[in-house]
């Protein structure tokens, strides 16, 4: 399973948006973004932000242990 950073790593570079791009989107210096994806430091709040700032959607799943997804 991808950690929250890895997943955010693939969906910059799908959308061609370097970690400095995405400090300045966010208005954040590039170590404290690096900082969060070597710790996999994550809000939802940072993720919501993230999305905003790059254009595009997110969504959270939860998946039951009997399979279920809500």
């Amino acid at each position: 399973m991808l950690s929250i950073s890895e997943k955010l790593e693939i969906v910059l570079k799908r959308e061609g948006v370097t970690k400095k791009e995405l400090a300045d989107k966010l208005g954040t210096s590039q170590p404290n973004v690096s900082k969060k994806f070597k710790y996999n430091d994550w809000r939802e709040s940072d993720i919501k932000e993230i999305c905003r700032a790059i254009g595009i959607e997110s969504e959270t799943v939860f998946k039951l242990s009997d399979g279920t997804i809500v």
